[in-house]
């Protein structure tokens, strides 16, 4: 039993530090130091071979993913056709919806394949623009941004060539569409239960008579927002992101080609904007580098977990415990993906050490994939997350300020979707 608590303390290590805004490379070596001391394992072997092994598998199987998929994310952004898909989709709307023009926006740049982070600095100078002709308060917009960016688009429904939903693939053999049913269907839910709950915030800051107020470096930001977006049109701006959901779904390439041939395709509808495309390259390598070692440092601190003794008590109980196993797969994703502050990062994890057992039990690989996603985005987007600190510190707002939407929409619905995903598959809804 000791072991088992040895396991959860450096858990709790890791969220305590990372809350603390430690760098989380350092954590995860703080943490798996900390545990091999522990738990008994050889300190040197625990670093060179069992951590490091984690750490450079991990940056083998998605190092090149993460950075075309940032290459990808800054061509939208520097093209402008981000921001003017985000502005349509606003308009669209008009003032009454305004706030679900605001949701859906993020929900098709997600889908479509930009990073949230990318999706986050696109959206809130339009965001601002939206709330100022609305009338609502600024300190909603953290949450509308995050329910667009952190849910549904990225793991429920098939084909987005999101991150999160490529992890799965190298450990599964599956492809971006697994378990397209289940996936559409949770996915809808989930759209619909975030779009009413948003909706009801506005509605309620509008009762309690809140309005717009800016500063001088909200006035600043918006009067940058005019110009975002500006002579893009934007039934050409989604075109590079239907070429790369065509390419996966219908052509099944590889995600790599595919993300590379729509960014080819960004760039020749729109050179004029993007101009040298050398500094979008060196961001994207910059981004793609930074975010594939810092997740691979979860992964190896993962890695040491899993050759404890604490982690083989643990993992026997949850593989045997009296319930289906898919919730103790989802239980298991959950917590690590909270702890690391990683969705990738904990479904990684996760899928390393159980998807083989779980596999064996007769599980569908597509269930685990799709439920896999699910999960890793229920406690992912806690307080000490790194897109969530950033999103706050962007939007000028505290987590006292806005953290209650970011919480209800990204933790709360998202699990409450994750539970409703786990009865369809159990009653063979895929």
């Amino acid at each position: 039993m000791i072991q088992v608590i040895f396991v959860f303390l450096t858990l709790a290590l890791v969220i305590f530090l990372a809350f603390r805004k430690w760098n989380i490379i350092v954590v995860s070596i703080i943490a798996a130091g900390i545990l091999a001391l522990l738990s008994g394992q050889n300190i040197l072997e625990a670093f060179t071979v069992t951590f490091a092994t984690g750490l450079s598998g991990y940056v083998k199987n998605f190092f090149l993913l993460f950075v075309v998929s940032a290459l990808f994310g800054k061509f939208m952004e520097e093209s402008g056709a981000a921001a003017s898909i985000a502005k349509s989709l606003a308009r669209l709307f008009g003032q009454r919806f305004a706030i679900l023009g605001v949701l859906f926006a993020g929900m098709l740049l997600c889908y479509g394949g930009i990073s949230a982070l990318v999706i986050a600095f696109t959206m809130y100078p339009i965001a601002l623009a939206v709330f100022k002709r609305a009338d609502l308060p600024r300190r909603l917009i953290p949450g509308v941004i995050a329910a667009g960016c952190f849910t549904f688009a990225a793991t429920c429904l098939p084909g987005t060539p999101q991150t999160i939903n490529m992890v799965p693939i190298p450990y599964l053999s599956t492809t971006v569409s697994a378990a397209p049913v289940l996936g559409i269907i949770c996915g809808a839910i989930g759209i619909v239960l975030t779009a009413l709950y948003i909706y009801r915030e506005g509605a309620k800051a509008r009762k309690k008579e809140e309005h717009f107020e800016a500063d001088d470096a909200t006035l600043e930001v918006l009067a940058k927002a005019e110009t975002a977006g500006e002579g893009v049109n934007p039934f050409l701006a989604v075109v590079p992101m239907i070429v790369v959901i065509v390419l996966l779904v219908a052509f099944k390439l590889n995600a790599h080609v595919a993300l590379l041939i729509a960014c080819a395709v960004c760039y020749a509808l729109f050179f004029k904007n993007i101009g040298n495309p050398m500094p979008a390259i060196l961001a994207a390598v910059q981004s793609g580098t930074g975010a594939a070692i810092t997740t691979g440092a979860i992964v190896g601190y993962g890695s040491v977990v899993s050759a404890s003794a604490g982690y083989a008590i643990l993992s026997d109980a949850m593989v045997n415990m009296n319930a289906s196993p898919l919730i103790s797969y989802s239980l298991t994703t959950t917590v690590l993906a909270g702890a690391a502050g990683s969705g990738t990062g904990g479904l990684a994890i996760a899928l390393n050490n159980l998807a083989p057992k779980f596999i064996e039990m007769g599980i569908s690989p597509e269930v685990l994939h799709r439920i896999g996603c699910m999960a890793a985005t229920g406690l992912d987007s806690l307080p000490h997350n790194g897109a969530v600190v950033v999103l706050l510190t962007l939007s000028g707002m505290t987590h006292k300020d806005s953290y209650k939407q970011i919480f209800i929409t990204t933790v709360v619905l998202t699990l409450i979707v994750c539970v409703i995903g786990i009865l369809l598959a159990t009653a063979g809804i895929c």
